[in-house]
């Protein structure tokens, strides 16, 4: 176990005169860790799980992606739900300008998914307006109240379910992600280290739940955890 979250230090990506050139490496190195080490493969799990029990209608089902970076793991989800004829709509959310101006140029541009800039800390959305709330690798960047809070919000917007997806704080993640980071930028290099060192224990992140027991925490590999459930 690592020491306590030192919650003052930032990302690089979190800057908002980050340069380009940066926050695009960083932006493609969190693509390469969702795809290859499970925060993808985790969100689409619980989505094939809980898509036996959608409706059959004409309405697709209504997904937000809270601080979606590049917008991959949306993307993702399109991918599956074309490949398995369900109808699915995505609203892509980030506060950073210049992740979403890489966000839309990666992604072709599509009648169902859409991008917006928002905070996650007072979504843009009634209560109960979505079906699924999203969110993947974001909560580490904040302090421990604002991403109980930002929990709250995801649990307010929507009527079918929520995702969380991110990071676990492990000593044994920081030696190897220090490993698969030897020859990357230096932004990338101290970006990923700092992320596992402002990751979360799974104790922590159950704390989030406690207005919706129905979310549960589960541990996956690669220092990965996900907090996600349906409403009863």
């Amino acid at each position: 176990m690592l020491p306590q979250r030192p919650v003052h230090l930032r990302e690089f990506m979190d800057e908002p005169d980050i340069a380009a050139r940066d926050l695009k490496s960083n932006l493609r190195f969190i693509r390469w860790v969702n795809r290859r080490l499970g925060g993808t493969r985790a969100v689409l799990n619980y989505l094939r799980a809980w898509s036996v029990r959608w409706p059959q209608s004409t309405q697709p089902i209504r997904i937000v992606d809270v601080a979606t970076g590049s917008a991959d793991i949306p993307q993702a989800i399109l991918a599956w739900s074309a490949r398995h004829n369900r109808k699915v709509e995505i609203l892509a959310l980030d506060i950073h300008a210049g992740t979403l101006a890489i966000a839309r140029s990666w992604c072709t541009a599509q009648p169902n998914l859409a991008f917006i800039q928002a905070d996650a800390l007072q979504l843009p959305f009634a209560d109960g307006s979505v079906d699924y709330a999203l969110s993947s690798m974001f909560l580490h960047h904040l302090p421990d109240a604002q991403a109980a809070a930002v929990v709250a919000q995801l649990v307010r917007i929507s009527r079918r379910g929520v995702i969380v997806n991110d990071l676990l704080r492990d000593h044994h993640a920081l030696q190897w992600v220090k490993m698969m980071t030897l020859f990357a930028s230096r932004t990338i290099k101290y970006d990923a280290c700092l992320s596992i060192r402002k990751g979360w224990t799974i104790p922590e992140a159950a704390s989030w739940a406690t207005s919706a027991p129905w979310l549960t925490c589960r541990q996956h590999l690669f220092a990965r955890f996900t907090m996600a459930g349906e409403r009863p």
